[in-house]
């Protein structure tokens, strides 16, 4: 995934990504879930001096200039972010991330299914990975062979009926507590 910003995309009153995400690093270790102590009503009250990762980390809708102002976060209920590990041989070297604290209803979103599917008919790894209870990691499947044939046909409404069952599968998941 591309790290230059869109022109003109900010954050805004959007501080998903202070709550939604886990963040292990020497300066800062947060878990998924709980906002971060540094997060006020409106965003970080440590900005002139937040940690590397806050300053280097910019989600899918600051970066891609596809996914549309509903796609900010606090709007969609997703995280799309870039994904550098478990990408299996034949794909893309980075694959990406929807990462859905929103809930079902984000999941049912119109322009979701068509997303994925431009990253599965690009050869990028496209993972759908669901907010576990807070402080657990989130769970997540790989949806290229799972839902590509159906978006692959074209079969819109299909692929979307498969997320919703994948996604119910995974909420029962037994989730991985961050310690």
């Amino acid at each position: 995934m591309k790290t230059e910003r869109v022109p003109g995309r900010e954050c805004g009153g959007c501080i998903a990504c202070c709550r939604v995400l886990p963040i292990d690093t020497p300066e800062l270790r947060k878990v998924p879930g709980i906002l971060c102590e540094h997060c006020g009503t409106s965003g970080c009250t440590i900005y002139e001096t937040r940690f590397p990762i806050c300053r280097t980390y910019f989600c899918g809708w600051h970066t891609l200039a596809m996914l549309d102002e509903d796609w900010r976060p606090d709007k969609s209920g997703i995280i799309v972010s870039p994904r550098k590990e478990d990408i299996p041989a034949g794909y893309q070297a980075e694959g990406i991330e929807f990462l859905v604290f929103g809930g079902e209803r984000a999941i049912r979103r119109k322009p979701f299914a068509p997303a994925l599917a431009a990253f599965i008919g690009s050869n990028v790894a496209t993972y759908l990975a669901i907010s576990g209870p807070p402080g657990y990691f989130p769970a997540g499947v790989l949806l290229n062979e799972v839902i590509g044939s159906s978006l692959e046909r074209g079969d819109i409404d299909a692929a979307r009926d498969l997320l919703v069952k994948i996604y119910r599968s995974a909420a029962r998941h037994t989730f991985a507590k961050m310690e």
